[in-house]
């Protein structure tokens, strides 16, 4: 059985975007706050800052569909 290229599906990117999603949702619900918002995750604010900054994700770009 062969599988096609478009039939393939990525578990990295499947994943990084479930993240993104997760930690934007998580410091929106928080204000912004990083501390909080690691708590909330269940990572240390090291981790989160990290992740922040691994996937672009700032307060000014705060609109939902830039990180979807």
């Amino acid at each position: 059985m062969e599988i096609k290229e478009e039939q393939v599906i990525s578990l990295r990117k499947t994943v990084e975007g479930i993240e993104k999603r997760l930690i934007f949702d998580a410091l929106n619900s928080c204000n912004w706050i990083v501390a909080k918002a690691s708590k909330k995750l269940d990572i240390t604010e090291r981790m989160l800052a990290y992740k922040m900054k691994k996937y672009n994700i700032t307060k000014q770009k705060n609109i939902r569909a830039t990180i979807l």
